[in-house]
């Protein structure tokens, strides 16, 4: 009795120490306008992981500025989306295994064992006896009228939809990038631009100054060219500002930190020139046939379509079969006064069977698991049917915003030279008193416009180029050569 208190004593401990450890939960805010703190024994739990670190160690050649087909081939490398969707499509193979697994059979083996021991005041019942049980059985789905075979024929097609959808994910990467490498190159353009603005600013102001030396303008010139030039600076801060948010956008596209250290090589192709109107109906028909995005959404109706195969089988019966077996062991002890004096025993037990399944009343269950199944391919059918109306539309916009962004930047050159000339015009004009301050600083402000949508059309036409790309399906990168 003595060890049988201990032993009681023992296992209520253990069972308090388990239970007070499970007590330990995190507590919700005690105030909805307080921020919350973590207790102090949850803060390793929240602690930065080891993430961080490996981003951090991701080093590139910095050796040299970066071209586009160098940025790309980093961002494939590291950055989270597309390895996202890898894994993804590997989870959907895994899938398309678990549902084949059902064209073999099913093997179970189990064991049990027991020991007893029985002590009483009484000397002829007490008695100890030990006992094992190892079993098996296995089973096999012999018939189930199509619902197998759909079953995996419809995990093949979310595998199929999985993989279709890794590839569009590469090619929103490759859009991205480029997108965010063209953003970069114009920020930085527009640094440039913005300095030649800064530069032409002073130079009216300095004109200025000295024409109002001499008295040939009043100080309304001055304050009038003074203020151009804030303004000019004020600009010049705003571009480089949006310089390092452009790269900022560009390292995370690539999977690096904001502050890596990298520079990008200018864009040194001529702008290309825009496609000839016959050929938009051919592109909208290549996109419905090429793009990733739409042959994910018809393997996914094909996927809704054995889903409804599936749920027709579960109305009708199916036939299993197997076989099982069992055997025991048993082991008596008793005291030298009873019948049961160390014996032993054995048994075995096997069986074959077949079993004939089928639901014949289940409250109509089975009936309108299939009609949902046929709600939810219809519904897929529709979502397909937009998806192709979507892509049509998207093909036809970014064809005809490249032709507007080259006839754009072809302008946009033309301006450039036109307000170069009228500036330089307005200067001269200026210093010898043919002009006023206002010609001047119109003609100014006229040039750093035509810089800037230079800079801006430039962008446009790469841009619009890589989304047309994008749009039918090709795994195509704007290189320059």
């Amino acid at each position: 009795m003595a060890e049988l208190r201990k032993f009681i004593i023992c296992f209520s401990l253990i069972i308090l120490a388990l239970s007070s450890a499970g007590c330990r939960t995190i507590k919700a805010p005690s105030e909805p306008y307080e921020t919350w703190v973590p207790p102090a024994r949850e803060k390793t739990s929240i602690s930065p992981d080891t993430m961080w670190e490996a981003i951090r160690r991701r080093e590139i050649d910095t050796s040299k500025p970066l071209v586009l087909f160098e940025l790309v081939d980093i961002a494939i490398g590291n950055n989270p989306t597309t390895r996202q969707a890898w894994e993804n499509a590997r989870a959907a193979e895994a899938k398309v295994k678990q549902a084949q697994s059902e064209w073999y059979p099913q093997v179970e083996i189990s064991a049990e064992g027991a020991g007893q021991k029985k002590d009483t005041n009484l000397d002829v019942n007490d008695q100890d006896n030990i006992y094992a049980r190892p079993g098996g059985e296995f089973t096999f789905l012999l018939l189930d009228l199509g619902g197998r075979n759909a079953r995996i024929r419809g995990a093949i097609q979310d595998m199929l939809e999985a993989n279709f959808q890794f590839n569009r994910s590469l090619q929103n990467l490759i859009l991205n990038t480029e997108t965010a490498y063209f953003e970069l190159y114009s920020a930085q353009s527009q640094v440039e631009a913005a300095t030649a603005d800064l530069e032409d600013a002073g130079t009216a102001f300095y004109t200025a100054r000295e024409r109002h030396k001499v008295g040939l303008v009043s100080k309304l010139d001055v304050l009038q060219a003074e203020s151009s030039y804030d303004q000019a600076l004020y600009y010049l801060e705003e571009a480089r500002g949006n310089v390092q948010t452009a790269r900022a956008n560009l390292a995370q596209e690539l999977g690096l930190p904001a502050d890596a250290v990298f520079e990008i090589a200018c864009p040194a192709q001529k702008v290309p020139a825009y496609l000839p109107r016959e050929n938009v109906s051919l592109l909208i028909e290549e996109a419905l046939m090429e793009r990733p995005d739409i042959a994910a959404g018809r393997a996914s109706l094909r996927s809704k379509a054995e889903a409804i195969r599936a749920a027709d089988s579960d109305i009708w019966p199916s036939l299993t079969i197997g076989a099982s077996g069992n055997a025991g062991w048993y082991k008596y002890f008793g005291n030298e006064e009873t019948a049961l004096d160390r014996k032993y025993g054995h048994d075995y037990e096997y069986s074959g069977y077949f079993n004939v399944s089928w639901d014949i009343f289940d409250g109509f269950r089975n009936i309108n698991k299939k009609r949902e199944a046929r709600s939810e391919m219809e519904k897929e059918r529709e979502k397909l049917r937009q998806s192709e109306l979507a892509a049509s539309a998207d093909v036809w916009t970014k064809y005809y915003n490249l032709k507007t962004a080259g006839k754009k930047f072809v302008f946009s050159e033309a301006f450039l030279e036109s307000a170069t000339a009228s500036r330089e015009l307005a200067a001269r004009g200026y210093k010898t008193g043919l002009k006023d301050i206002l010609d001047l600083l119109q003609a100014q402000s006229q040039l750093q416009d035509a810089r800037s949508k230079l800079i801006e059309s430039r962008k446009e036409v790469f841009v619009s180029l890589a989304e047309l790309i994008h749009a039918t399906g090709m795994l195509y990168v704007v290189e320059e050569q």
